[in-house]
């Protein structure tokens, strides 16, 4: 495999998550909205200029970003403690809980099997005994935390 079809399938994994987790009435968010939501559910209590550095996004379209999701009583914020000029951004607790958590759970088989109808059963559940092999060689690391 090369760079160009990595980038490919880790596009294309990126959409499936998407599809599987989105309720059937939402829109589904921008790459940008999910990567900000990913990286303050996993560094909670972080501010925008960190959020920003990690997921390679300016830090207008984090602020931005993370103002619309406060106002959609997703995330949280507070001033920082040690420097009143910045802010520190956490998902909202029960968001957290309610829906992240439930809805990271979902199985991927009922989008796999949509959107890619030319698989049989047995490539279907091939295909996804490969990506629980490939989860569990690349993620599954001792000092990995999921939300």
């Amino acid at each position: 495999m090369n760079s160009a079809r990595l980038h490919r399938l880790a596009r294309h994994l990126r959409e499936l998550a998407v599809q599987t987790t989105a309720a059937h009435d939402e829109t589904l968010p921008s790459l940008s909205v999910l990567n900000i939501m990913e990286d303050v559910a996993h560094h909670p209590e972080t501010p925008i200029g960190e959020i920003a550095r990690r997921v390679g996004l300016a830090q207008s379209l984090v602020s931005k970003t993370v103002a619309e999701l406060r106002e959609a009583a997703v995330l949280v914020t507070r001033p920082d403690p040690a420097d009143g000029r910045r802010v520190l951004v956490s998902v909202k607790p029960d968001t957290l809980e309610g829906v992240l958590r439930q809805r990271g759970k979902l199985p991927i088989s009922d989008t796999l099997a949509q959107t890619h109808p030319h698989l049989n059963a047995a490539q279907l559940g091939r295909t996804q005994d490969l990506l629980d092999e490939l989860a569990e060689l690349l993620l599954e690391r001792p000092e990995a935390s999921t939300p």
